[in-house]
């Protein structure tokens, strides 16, 4: 059976793959302002943001369309914007996470060198990222009073996601935690950044009612949950084809979710001493990595968290039934649901 949201989303990907490669990026940012020396950077993020699946872009547009009922070239700046956003995010995470690929391509701070001045660099040019962002909202010729009210939301965006990153470390120190910290860590990090953000910042620019709002705002909540707990498990049990970085990160990371809790809650002594060497270790191997998998399978771990997925998944799909907009867009979504929580191992 055709998915509807695949469809519309390739569609939409070629557009904004072509934006980037027109070096619209460059116009964002004001590239010719920038010194000479500026140009190899601006080059690497340009770099970095191929190869994106450009969901969030997509987003953006949808969020504009069920809005509006058109398509108004006028939503491709705000799109572009969110990857330009995503990539200088992504520029920062990987660094905090120490990791080394990023759609099966070297880590920006990798490519630059792997080393203390090749991290700084990589750093600054995020930062170019989340500014350009913003710009490319001003250059939309959309009304003033909409850029102003889009501007404020994406601001909130980045503030919720910076938040959501900082739960993150902090979970990352910490050995006892609960279930709920995990979900508002995935809240804040992804339901707002993946769902929340890029489909309200659209619904904006087309004029949304507060209710309507409000109604992408718990699609998001529910659908950034459920695609994380799917990504997560990805993260141990899927193949680095699938996942576009080593299979290895997560487990060496020692990345609190909503498995290690379940883990932590339900196996025995043994099993934690024995999860405790590996987990974490920055050393541990695809050999270890099977024990792991073992490890969750023997203590219902794996099907828990599908469960789980599942669980917040229907959620969000019966208030994407309730919402008052038309079928067309309410199928994409559902489409989206399911394109995202049936991805394979």
């Amino acid at each position: 059976m055709k998915n509807v949201f695949i469809n519309e989303l390739n569609k939409f990907k070629k557009i904004i793959d072509n934006k980037f490669e027109e070096k619209v990026f460059y116009d964002v940012v004001n590239a010719d302002k920038f010194h000479t020396f500026m140009d190899k950077y601006l080059c690497a993020f340009q770099n970095y943001s191929r190869g994106g699946k450009r969901i969030r872009a997509y987003l953006v547009e949808l969020g504009y369309e069920m809005c509006t009922r058109n398509y108004d070239e006028r939503i491709l700046l705000p799109s572009l914007s969110y990857e330009i956003f995503q990539t200088g995010v992504l520029i920062h995470d990987d660094i905090i996470d120490e990791s080394t690929t990023r759609r099966n391509m070297p880590t920006m701070h990798v490519s630059l060198g792997n080393n203390h001045p090749a991290i700084s660099k990589a750093i600054c040019i995020g930062d170019i990222g989340l500014f350009s962002a913003i710009d490319a909202i001003i250059k939309s010729g959309f009304s003033d009073a909409s850029i102003i009210k889009a501007i404020e939301h994406q601001i909130r965006v980045f503030e919720v996601t910076i938040s959501g990153e900082l739960k993150d470390i902090e979970l990352s120190t910490l050995d006892e935690y609960k279930l709920d910290d995990v979900i508002e860590m995935y809240e804040l990090k992804t339901s707002w950044y993946t769902f929340i953000g890029p489909l309200q910042l659209g619904a904006i620019l087309g004029g949304a009612s507060s209710e309507v709002l409000s109604q992408i705002k718990e699609i998001g909540l529910a659908m950034g949950v459920a695609f994380q707990i799917k990504d997560d498990i990805l993260g141990i049990f899927g193949n680095e084809s699938t996942i576009g970085k080593s299979n290895l990160s997560d487990m060496q990371e020692g990345k609190k979710t909503v498995l290690t809790n379940h883990f932590m809650t339900n196996a025995s002594a043994e099993q934690i001493s024995q999860f405790k060497k590996i987990y974490g270790n920055r050393k541990s191997s695809v050999n270890e990595l099977y024990i792991v998998q073992r490890l969750f399978k023997e203590t219902n771990t794996f099907e828990y968290s599908n469960a789980l997925c599942q669980q917040y998944a229907e959620k969000s799909k019966s208030i994407i039934r309730s919402m008052n907009i038309d079928d067309k867009y309410k199928n994409i979504l559902l489409d989206c649901l399911l394109y995202l929580c049936d991805r394979q191992l």
